[in-house]
């Protein structure tokens, strides 16, 4: 507190000498190296309990303790410490030591900017890593808990599809135009506001973005959305009068609105996939060169076999447990990072550049959460799968939640499953059964 202390409050009227900011840097820098060293110890110490449980079991089956002891491990201070206030804080430091200040929001979207996406997948043991490298250079967003503030909120995503699974396979071949549907809520408990989003798939070489829609309702209206018994008219008054919303505002919130109603009875779309993760954000507030999100603790549960009674059960009731086949846990976190290039900027910082180099991302050209957890939880219905599902670092997550099926055998001849996933067996960042790149 007293290094965040030293380094805030400054104004580029008053700012200390760079010898004071050299030592604030420094000190922060010691701390950051303590902590990580810290968090090698803990997960060190955590494997070798691991190991040694498993070589007992192994060796004395009828004495099996394992499960016991990881159990009781899972409720060690040390294991479940949560370090989102040690990032907090350094975050706070370096954002001071920067003189981060927020741009002004560009409302010109005629401006010809230069957009990309890219996701990577982050080892577990990494990610402490990762984050210290990126809130070196981009604030952390905070999240308002409860206790204080933290690095990260909990995110639920309910997505919907058909028994087809149409939306499932547009997204997958990557059709013009497919879509995704779902249903967000922020932070632990019950939902209370709701997102509906759309996520709209366009072709870089057309020229279009693919653009990502979204309008608020409270969770008490979500029933009558999906029933096309939400009062448009009366919202869009309501809109008006009460946000003072433009006209055209208001036009283009109802077209989505409508488009959004109909879609649900058109296609006959019901709630097929969740995805649970919790998110840290970076970015200077209303910048947009480069924007980053870490989701950690990563799992999909399916949303199918349970009666949805007409639109007013649409996820999963929390207290009911899951089957092994209804949840699989992904061993990685996911990075996404969003540049947005042009004018001066036509090229990305060297911090994103080294980051990217650091050996600590591993890039997965068009990864999808929804896509991955229907290939794994509802094989029955799908009738092409990803390519990543083939690399060697996922395999046993997928194997354990009853997604067998989507796998080649492990003495397959190339390791990979036929067609795309062959063309694309370059891409997998782990390797393949046959052909594994894991330490």
């Amino acid at each position: 507190a007293t290094v965040a202390n030293a380094a805030g409050g400054t104004s580029s009227q008053h700012r200390p000498d760079e010898a004071v900011f050299d030592r604030i840097r420094n000190q922060a820098d010691s701390v950051a190296k303590s902590f990580l060293t810290l968090e090698k110890y803990v997960n060190l110490n955590f494997m070798g309990f691991h190991k040694i449980l498993k070589k007992h079991d192994k060796n004395s089956p009828a004495h099996a303790c394992k499960q016991f002891y990881i159990n009781r491990m899972h409720n060690q201070a040390w294991v479940r410490g949560d370090y989102s206030d040690v990032v907090v804080r350094l975050s706070s430091v370096y954002s001071a030591l920067r003189n981060d200040q927020s741009a002004e929001e560009n409302k010109d979207a005629s401006q010809s900017f230069l957009r990309s996406t890219t996701k990577y997948w982050v080892r577990t043991e990494d990610v402490s890593k990762v984050k210290y490298a990126i809130l070196k250079h981009l604030p952390v967003f905070l999240q308002k808990t409860s206790t204080g503030e933290s690095d990260s909120q909990l995110t639920n995503s309910v997505y919907f599809d058909n028994d087809q699974l149409e939306l499932y396979h547009g997204r997958l071949d990557k059709s013009p135009g497919a879509i995704a549907y779902r249903l967000r809520w922020y932070g632990a408990g019950d939902p209370k506001i709701v997102f509906f989003e759309r996520k709209t798939h366009r072709d870089t070489w057309t020229g279009e973005a693919s653009v990502k829609e979204r309008f608020i309702v409270d969770e008490s209206e979500v029933k009558q959305v999906l029933n096309d018994k939400y009062p448009i008219d009366e919202k869009r008054k309501e809109m008006a009068k009460k946000k003072g919303a433009t006209e055209a505002e208001v036009d283009e919130w109802e077209t989505l609105v409508r488009e959004m109603v109909q879609v649900v009875q058109a296609k006959q779309l019901v709630p097929t996939m969740r995805t649970q993760y919790m998110r840290t954000a970076f970015q200077i507030p209303f910048d947009a060169t480069v924007r980053i999100s870490l989701d950690t603790n990563l799992c999909m549960i399916s949303e199918r076999g349970y009666n949805t009674e007409g639109g007013a059960k649409w996820f999963r009731d929390p207290e009911k447990p899951l089957e092994p086949n209804e949840i699989t846990r992904f061993p990685h976190a996911v990075l996404e990072v969003k540049l947005e290039l042009g004018g001066a900027n036509s090229e990305p910082p060297q911090w994103v550049t080294d980051l990217q180099n650091s050996g600590m991302l591993y890039e997965v050209h068009k990864f999808s959460k929804f896509i991955h957890g229907c290939a794994v939880l509802l094989p029955e219905y799908v009738r092409s799968v990803p390519y990543w599902v083939d690399d060697a670092s996922v395999r046993e997550s997928i194997i354990r939640s009853g997604g067998g099926r989507i796998l080649v055998k492990s003495d397959h001849d190339t390791g990979v499953g036929p067609g795309a996933n062959e063309m694309y067996n370059h891409l997998l960042p782990f390797g393949n059964v046959k052909e594994s790149k894991m330490d």
